[in-house]
């Protein structure tokens, strides 16, 4: 590449950028000494990229740099990393501030909690990031997702489930969040800094399967190039599409909402709406309330079920939510009030969020122990006359997940992939309709779309003198 071809790639990289800055509403003219504007520095190419074309577009006093050490990785990749942001900060003459992670914390805080490295990673440094904002009041904070972040989220959130407001996929701008690289590819930005002559940090994790980022990208990404032409092209397409139509959703819902009480709604009303009307008015209610947690999208379908009924009640971990001859009600309880089983009329629904949760159900135990995972628990079921040892029903499921009686419209995945109605299963088994609502369905939470559930994991029957039903971990 000769330096003519160089430059014009550089510059025509850094108009990019600040078009991406314009895009997430911010003008440079609002960058200040006083109200500078942030980066988020990884050491990786695409936050490198940035850096370096921010550093072109504005002079150092108006940018402050941060890096996060999350101490997963070994100290000496971890530590380095944040070493090399440094001293590129230091040649741009650049302020730059970094948050270290106390080593094995988040690692030591998963097995703990029951929570994904990943989660809780992303929870420490977006309170690094916020304090950061606080501190050196800033206009903005710059992140470095790219195009091939957005299309690999859209994948991923596809392959979990997720409603309208998840293929939207990462937004530009979320308050001072701002993402100018969105409309960049990777291919670009690897582009951008060898025609600068500048080095990047390489994660080691990247290549670990284990994520399911990873294994979208290692091995999915790579299916669909050779054999899909034009695919990151339509999935982005319709992500624009799909975050049009939630925008007519969201602001239809907020004109709802805006008619309600805080905690009550007209129970007519309700009933009269369009299920995709009525189910984001139902999770508006519970963020008015302060429900920070996940509400699986089968008790929400229970809801639906009520429009004939004349009284009905569901408890969810520290959420009621009950219907009379007037109105469907809210009520959010203190987090520490042991709330913690829904309680149908003829149905059970039990949380599980970590290693060492037990709860007895009829005739059985029901207990988690910990795995060689951080992501995963052992489900052990039990009769309680037994000793605890002589395990009936035993294997692993990712965390957190429910226990609960079936739903109508309940299926589980088959050898061949597709799936089986339980009614058609409990037929098979000859289970009694009486007997039905004893069966204990496990269903795991989907990671990217916290409201609702995945397909459920397993049905067990075997304590009913039938069979049971174990999706295995290469059928998800």
């Amino acid at each position: 590449m000769s330096l003519a071809e160089s430059g014009l790639l550089t510059s025509q990289f850094e108009k990019k950028v600040l078009s991406g800055l314009l895009s997430c509403g911010l003008s440079p003219a609002s960058v200040s000494e006083t109200s500078p504007l942030g980066i988020a520095v990884s050491g990786g190419a695409d936050s490198v990229s940035l850096l370096i074309s921010l550093s072109s577009i504005f002079k150092p006093a108006l940018l402050r740099v941060i890096t996060v050490d999350h101490g997963i990785r070994s100290e000496e990749e971890s530590g380095g990393d944040a070493r090399f942001v440094q001293n590129l900060c230091e040649k741009l003459n650049l302020s730059c501030f970094i948050e270290r992670i106390e080593y094995g914390k988040i690692e030591n805080d998963s097995r703990m909690e029951g929570l994904s490295i990943e989660s809780l990673a992303r929870d420490f440094r977006y309170r690094a990031f916020e304090s950061f904002i606080k501190n050196e009041n800033l206009c903005a904070l710059a992140l470095a997702h790219n195009q091939n972040d957005q299309t690999e989220t859209l994948l991923m959130r596809f392959l979990q489930g997720s409603s309208l407001e998840g293929l939207g996929g990462i937004k530009k701008a979320r308050g001072k969040f701002i993402r100018p690289l969105l409309g960049i590819s990777r291919e670009q930005i690897e582009s951008y800094l060898k025609a600068k002559s500048q080095g990047w940090r390489t994660d080691s994790t990247n290549s670990d399967t284990t994520y399911l980022r990873n294994k979208v990208r290692n091995l999915l990404v790579p299916v669909l190039n050779e054999h899909f032409s034009g695919w990151e092209k339509a999935l982005l397409s319709g992500s624009r599409k799909a975050l049009a139509d939630e925008d007519y959703f969201k602001s239809e819902t907020e004109g709802l909402s805006a008619r309600c009480d805080v905690n009550k709604i007209d129970r007519c009303f309700f009933y009269s709406l369009h299920d995709a009307l009525k189910r984001r008015l139902f999770f508006s209610f519970l963020n008015r309330l302060g429900f920070g947690g996940r509400f699986p999208f089968s008790v929400f379908e229970e809801v639906l079920s009520w429009e004939k009924e004349e009284k009905r009640e569901i408890v969810f971990e520290n959420v009621l939510v009950s219907l009379d001859s007037d109105f469907l009600s809210f009520s959010v309880f203190p987090e520490n009030a042991g709330q913690k089983t829904l309680t149908l009329e003829n149905g059970f629904f039990f949380v599980f969020n970590k290693s060492g949760e037990l709860v007895e159900f009829d005739d059985l135990l029901i207990q988690t122990e910990s795995s060689d995972s951080e992501k995963r628990l052992r489900l052990v079921i039990s009769k309680k006359e037994e000793n605890i040892s002589e395990k009936r029903v035993s294997f692993y499921v990712n965390s957190p997940f429910v226990i609960r009686s079936s739903l109508p419209g309940d299926s589980v995945l088959t050898a061949d992939g597709k799936k089986k109605n339980l009614s058609d299963l409990f037929n098979d088994w000859n289970i009694p309709p009486a007997m039905r609502c004893r069966v204990m369905v496990v269903e795991e939470f989907s990671p990217s779309s916290p409201n609702e559930c995945l397909f459920p994991r397993a049905v067990l029957a075997s304590f009913l003198g039938a069979k049971n039903w174990i999706v295995e971990d290469s059928k998800l």
